[in-house]
Order: structure tokens, then sequence, then C-alpha cells
């Protein structure tokens, strides 16, 4: 089987996905519009300036016969592009078949209520797809929302790698309490709501430590704010490190806190169970699928920063009590929905299906 990947190179999602299935033995070919290198695979580069994270790359869609002209050298068995707007739509574009787009989340749960042009691009999208992967139930919701037929949608989450996200390394510091976030420095994960309630926290929780891993265009705001609340000498500033460096650093901490306003599924709050870490988390379907509030971590509604700082001290002063319940019940959630080997067969077994058919 010949695999070839439309997507962002410099994502560590797609990165997987491509090593992966690189390692089965298979063919991978990556376009990408980010110039990269990755083991065992062919990297197409185009070339299309800078791309923004927060979207309106419009200029990538004129990029589509330079992706179809690659597509007719490569002649791939399977056509897979990930994120439904920038490079699902260009993908739709091209007219190969069969063609698979996977939706990761602001692609379908916010783009499209913020502009009507891109709400018909992406129904046109999805209509030129054979097959269409989200990372979660509730996204599927907001596809079908867009015309699409329901029986062509399937839920893969990506899940993690028991291999290097677990507790078996887990040694917690016992004069800290230690709290990372790993969700990256854009506006939907809310970093400056968390730094503004880690402050207030302190008042009661001086030994606080707080771990940033991650970048984004909101650096140096972040920064900013960290030095303004008093937290410099708290905090530590990782940027972008290795999965293996992440399950450390996840194994180092009390608590894990993730404050995006949106997600499709959050792998980062997958990673954090996995490794036995409390976790706190906003009050939306991306997370309610993982956490039952109370019972194997906190729910905290959007924004709420004095919420948010209530259950940090409340994670802190009752910190045995609640590891008893939640670490058991998340290594058997993890284990039944969370695996990256499982939930990748399936997506192995679409492929073939696909080919099979045609399409």
């Amino acid at each position: 089987m010949k695999i070839c990947y439309f997507a962002d190179g410099e994502s560590i999602h797609v990165v997987r996905w491509c090593k992966h299935f690189a390692a089965l033995g298979y063919e991978v070919h990556l376009i990408s519009f980010k110039k990269v290198k990755i083991e065992n695979v062919t990297v197409h580069f185009i070339d299309s300036g800078e791309i923004a994270v927060s979207g309106g790359n419009w200029k990538v869609l004129f990029k589509y016969k330079l992706v179809k002209r690659l597509l007719k050298k490569i002649q791939p068995d399977i056509f897979h592009a990930h994120y439904a707007t920038s490079y699902g739509i260009t993908g739709a574009l091209c007219g190969f078949h069969p063609y698979v787009i996977t939706a990761l989340g602001t692609d379908v749960l916010i783009s499209p209520n913020q502009s009507k042009t891109i709400k018909l691009l992406l129904k046109y999208a999805f209509s030129k797809a054979d097959w269409i992967t989200a990372m979660a139930d509730h996204m599927n919701t907001a596809i079908e929302e867009l015309g699409v037929d329901p029986s062509k949608i399937q839920t893969i989450p990506f899940g993690i790698d028991p291999a290097i996200f677990n507790s078996l390394n887990k040694k917690l510091n016992n004069y800290s309490f230690v709290i990372t976030s790993t969700r990256n420095f854009e506006a939907v994960y809310n970093i400056l709501h968390l730094i503004k309630a880690v402050s207030i926290a302190k008042k009661q929780i001086p030994n606080v430590k707080l771990n940033l891993i991650g970048a984004g265009s909101l650096k140096n705001e972040i920064e900013r704010l960290v030095e303004m609340e008093g937290l410099k000498e708290s905090t530590t500033f990782f940027g972008k490190v290795p999965q293996l460096k992440i399950a450390e650093i996840l194994n180092q901490s009390h608590l894990f806190v993730t404050v995006s306003l949106s997600d499709g599924n959050n792998i980062s709050l997958n990673e954090a169970m996995a490794c036995g870490t409390f976790c706190l988390a906003t009050d939306i379907p991306a997370n309610t699928q993982w956490i039952n509030d109370g019972e194997n971590g906190f729910l905290v509604k959007i924004n709420d920063v004095e919420e948010l700082a209530n259950k940090i001290v409340t994670s802190y002063l009752k910190y045995d009590q609640l590891q008893k319940n939640a670490v058991p019940m998340n290594e058997k959630i993890i284990k039944e929905k969370a695996v990256w080997q499982v939930n990748m067969e399936k997506m192995e077994i679409t492929y073939k299906k696909l080919i099979a058919n045609g399409k």
C-alpha cells in the first residue's frame, strides 16, 4: 500500500501517522506546506510562504495544481489530508480518490461558524471525500451539520503509546506542588487564564511550580504575564519537547491542567491520564468524554479564573484522596479507548476497504 498524506509536517501528530505506517512497511509520502524531514518518509514540500496558525491561509488553495501534479507522479493508493480547512479543502480540489479527510477540532467546531465562505468550502471538501475521520463523537455531529452522510464518518481518537506514556517512573517532589500544561501558546488554549489562576492559588500553595511545555504566537505575552504575576521564579518554559520528555515531566507532576476553549480529542489529556497525573480540564465535550467531574479529575467552566484557582487549591489539599479514585479509573479508560496502536489498526482496515472498493 502506498499512502500519501497531505498535512502540516511540523505537527507531532502528522509525524506519528507517517512514521507508524512507514514502520508497517508501507510506502509513505507526505505533501506539506512545511519543509521537514521524516525518517523513512518521502516529503514533498510546496512553498506557500508563511502559514499562520490562526488561520486565513487562503493562498494555499491556489497550490492545488501543484499538489495534483505531485499526486500524478506519486500515484498513491490512498490520499489522506489532515485538517479539514486548509489541507482538506485544497486536497478536495485535486479530485483524487480514494480521498480521506481527518478533522482535528477547530476546523469543524469553530471555523465554519466564523465564516460563511469557510462553511461552504468545507461542505464542498467533505462532498469530495470518500471517508472522513474525526477525533471524537461530538465532532461527528458538527460534520453531519455540514450535510455529510453519517455513514462515511468514523471516530478515530489518535490515542497514546502506552510504552511511552505510563506511570512506571512516577517520581513526585514532596517539597513542591508541580502543575504542568502541554498546550501550545495560542489563543484557543487559554494559557493566560491558567497563569492568572496559578497566581491566585499561589497564596495558598507557596511551593507551587508551573511547567509550560509548548510554543506559539503568544509566547511573549505569556512570558510578560508570568513576570507581572510574580511567577517567574516558579515557572519553567520548556518549549517544544519530544514525547519521551513530555512523559518524564508528567511523571514528575502532581497536576495537569488544560483550559482550552475548544478541542477535538484532547490527546494531551490522555497523555497525562496515562502518566497517573491528576487532571483539571475545561468543561467542553472534548474533555467530558474522558473526565467525570470529581471522580477521575476536575472540570471547570471556561474563563472562570476563580473556579480554576479553587480547583487547583482543592487538588493540592486533597491530592492523595483524589488520586486513589482517579488513577485506577484513568488507567482503565486509557486501556479501553485511547491506545494509539489499536486505533491505527482501525484506520489501516479502513484504508484497505476504501482501496478494495475503488474509492
